[in-house]
Formats: C-alpha cells, sequence, structure tokens
C-alpha cells in the first residue's frame, strides 16, 4: 500500500466514523431541544447522509478501475427510489422536513471536521 493510499484509507475511516458520531449526536440534541420527531427527522437525513457519502466513495474508488458501462435506467431508478424514500419519511413519518434536510448535511460536517484535524495534526 502507497502512502497515498494510506493516507487516503485512514481519512475515509475518519470521515465515516464523524459521520457516525455526529449523526447520533446530533439526533440527540435534535430531540432534546425540538422534540422526538424532530430528532427522528435529523437522524435519517443523516442516515441518508452517508449513504449518499458511501456512493461517492464508490464512484471515486470505480475512478481509477476498469469502466463499466451503466444502463442510463438503472441510474434513473435509483434517483427515483431516493426521490420516494424522501416523500415517504416527510409525508408518512411526519417527520419536519427540515430537521432531515439538516440531517443531510451531516456528512459535509464530518469532512470539514475532519479537514481541521488533519490541518492541526497532519497525518
Amino acid at each position: 500500500m502507497t502512502p497515498t493510499s494510506d493516507i487516503y484509507q485512514r481519512t475515509i475511516q475518519r470521515v465515516v466514523r464523524l459521520i457516525v458520531v455526529i449523526g447520533l449526536l446530533g439526533s440527540i440534541a435534535a430531540a432534546i431541544v425540538k422534540g422526538p420527531r424532530f430528532g427522528a427527522g435529523f437522524l435519517l437525513g443523516a442516515s441518508l447522509s452517508w449513504v449518499s457519502f458511501w456512493r461517492w466513495k464508490k464512484i471515486v474508488d470505480a475512478l481509477g478501475g476498469a469502466s463499466r458501462r451503466r444502463s442510463a435506467w438503472v441510474w434513473l431508478l435509483r434517483f427515483a427510489l431516493l426521490i420516494g424514500a424522501a416523500y415517504v419519511i416527510v409525508k408518512y413519518l411526519e417527520v419536519p422536513p427540515a430537521a432531515v434536510f439538516i440531517g443531510l448535511l451531516v456528512s459535509a460536517a464530518a469532512v470539514i471536521v475532519s479537514m481541521i484535524y488533519e490541518l492541526i495534526h497532519g497525518t
């Protein structure tokens, strides 16, 4: 393993851990401050944020490998499923859309915290 890929793997692991920690702590704080539905919405948004980060990681990992042809229908189906999941979460579970949206920002917060960690510790 090259030093560059080792740094990449450590950073990815750190970001994933931070997504989980920020998501759990944020949902607990949101539930205390705004109520259990808001906390659940935040947690659902944070979970979707983790899934999104995982998908982007898979795309980045695939950039170095052999290209595979994917049908546009597969991508459209996945997009439609995500939209459907978001609709069900907001409409039928009656969680506030703002809570889900704020939860979706968890992966961005985790990346920023990881960058600050790298600047301070320089690992």
